[in-house]
């Protein structure tokens, strides 16, 4: 996952270097480059699903194997 600053005039950063830091140097909020689309199952299923399951089903899509999916789950 790589990651852009709001204000552009920062180097595009890894989730990890972002985290660490926070705001970017340009004092800019990170941002995905790409943000991905949830398949529409998901949003016949999500009803039926907890707020966690929803929380980990969103974060895995949007963090894809950044975070290994056990770990996600106990963080969410």
């Amino acid at each position: 996952m790589r990651l852009y600053s709001t204000k552009k005039s920062a180097p595009v950063v890894s989730l990890q270097e972002a985290v660490t830091r926070g705001l970017a140097p340009d004092q800019g909020l990170y941002m995905p480059e790409h943000i991905p689309v949830l398949p529409e199952s998901f949003f016949q299923e999500a009803p039926q699903m907890s707020f966690q399951e929803i929380a980990c089903t969103v974060a895995g899509h949007l963090l894809g194997d950044e975070i290994p999916k056990q770990d996600l789950n106990q963080i969410v």
